[in-house]
């Protein structure tokens, strides 16, 4: 059974209209939250001052480059060093590239190569183009 709380307003007791509530709570062993109080949703996508973004933005390119395929890759993440990252993809994937700004240039169409290494490396992956 909920026990009885008061709620902020003081108008008397108050007990949970959400008997889901209750029973999570009651099953979990910590106090169900009021029925009006706002609850911040954790998502893993959300970003934190600390650990930065670990999205990678993965697009594939063969315009302007003479017809030669590169692959493209744009970290989210303003603090991630893409002169490492450019370093460990190039030896891990047997490719040649370069870095660009913020984006690494890898010769060649290795997309699905690089998202296997980089989700192994904790970073989510998105596709961007086709």
């Amino acid at each position: 059974m909920a026990k009885k709380r008061f709620d902020r307003s003081g108008s008397g007791p108050f007990v949970s209209s959400n008997p889901f509530a209750d029973a999570l709570a009651n099953a979990l062993g910590v106090e169900a939250p009021l029925s009006n109080e706002r609850i911040p949703w954790k998502d893993d996508d959300t970003q934190s001052l600390e650990g930065g973004s670990k999205w990678v933005h993965m697009g594939f390119e063969k315009k302007g480059r003479g017809g030669k395929t590169v692959t493209v890759l744009t970290f989210q993440d303003p603090f991630v060093d893409s002169q490492e990252w450019s370093k460990k993809l190039k030896s891990r994937l047997g490719v040649g590239g370069s870095v660009d700004a913020s984006e690494i240039l890898l010769q060649g169409d290795v997309r699905t190569k690089a998202e296997g290494y980089l989700q192994s490396e904790g970073f989510k992956v998105k596709r961007i183009g086709g």
